[in-house]
């Protein structure tokens, strides 16, 4: 199995701005850079945000050179991680989009009264404007490769026995369309990005984790072979669990012995505070405009 030599990851677009010039969003967007095992250097784009305009605004303020990214990988199809596929494929001359192959399904959020609103991709942005564009779209409930050392989880096993998608309100129901009927939606498109790191082990990015965080660290450590996961970065999808939820998280994500802790954006304010008590050597205040490289120590680690 391909390693990585480096891996550098800059937050994009995140809901916490801690640098001067940068806006924050209910989204999320990742640069990775990394040298493969060859010393080939490459980039990947994971998830394009919530809000088209601050995402932008953070590339150009960032300096990120969107012309040699390598491909965009699509956590899930949900409007706060795909608002801009179109235009960072656009801006890298085009290159191949990686997704599960229900990312661009329709879904359709019914609130108790009835009334309905599209839950998904936003219009404009899916698998015919990204063509368009000049990208090719790559749908797999597989793990894929998307370049050398950096993989796909696919589609995540619900193994943990706890992890279950969010309760929404009393009537409210969120539906995706497969093969024109309507079904409820358990979001089975979620997957994370991950690669083992020379000298320093497994690294996981994730967009929101609904499959549950303590599932798709499990299926990282099962595909690599891993008795651990040095790295963990992304949403968690805590936001709104109860006490005893997010104490069972905490004691689950123990068993992984990660060095390197660092939630955001769907995570929320709560969890986020119990991760930094509880794993105070580990854990690493993410937001936008953060770069975390794996192996070196994030300065400073709380903010």
């Amino acid at each position: 199995m391909n390693v990585v030599r480096s891996l550098k990851v800059t937050t994009l677009a995140d809901n916490i701005v801690q640098l001067a010039g940068l806006h924050g969003q209910w989204g999320l967007s990742f640069l990775l850079e990394l040298e493969d095992a060859r010393g080939d250097r490459r980039k990947v784009i994971l998830d394009t945000g919530n809000d088209r305009e601050p995402l932008l605004h953070n590339v150009k303020r960032l300096k990120v050179d969107l012309g040699d990214v390598d491909c965009l990988v699509i956590s899930h199809g949900h409007k706060d991680h795909t608002v801009a596929n179109v235009e960072v494929v656009e801006a890298t001359g085009g290159v191949k989009v990686y997704a599960h192959p229900d990312t661009f399904r329709k879904r359709i959020r019914v609130r108790p009264d009835g009334t309905r609103r599209e839950h998904g991709v936003p219009e404009g942005q899916g698998i015919a404007e990204i063509e368009a564009a000049g990208g090719e779209v790559v749908l797999s409930r597989e793990p894929a490769e998307v370049v050398p050392g950096l993989r796909t989880t696919g589609e995540v096993p619900r193994v943990s026995g706890f992890e279950t998608i969010l309760p929404l309100r009393e009537g409210e129901s969120v539906r995706i369309v497969v093969d024109g009927e309507e079904v409820d939606d358990q979001i089975l498109d979620d997957q994370a990005l991950w690669a083992d790191v020379q000298g320093v082990g497994p690294f996981v990015l994730l967009g929101c984790a609904h499959a549950g965080p303590i599932n798709t660290l499990t299926h990282v450590k099962k595909l690599g072979g891993f008795d651990g996961v040095y790295g963990v970065v992304g949403g968690t999808h805590l936001v709104g669990r109860d006490e005893v939820y997010v104490r069972r998280t905490m004691d689950e994500v123990r068993r992984f012995n990660s060095r390197l802790i660092s939630p955001c954006h769907c995570t929320g304010f709560k969890a986020t505070a119990w991760f930094a008590r509880e794993f105070p050597e580990a854990f690493a205040l993410n937001f936008c405009g953060r770069v975390i490289e794996a192996g070196r120590e994030p300065e400073p680690r709380l903010v």
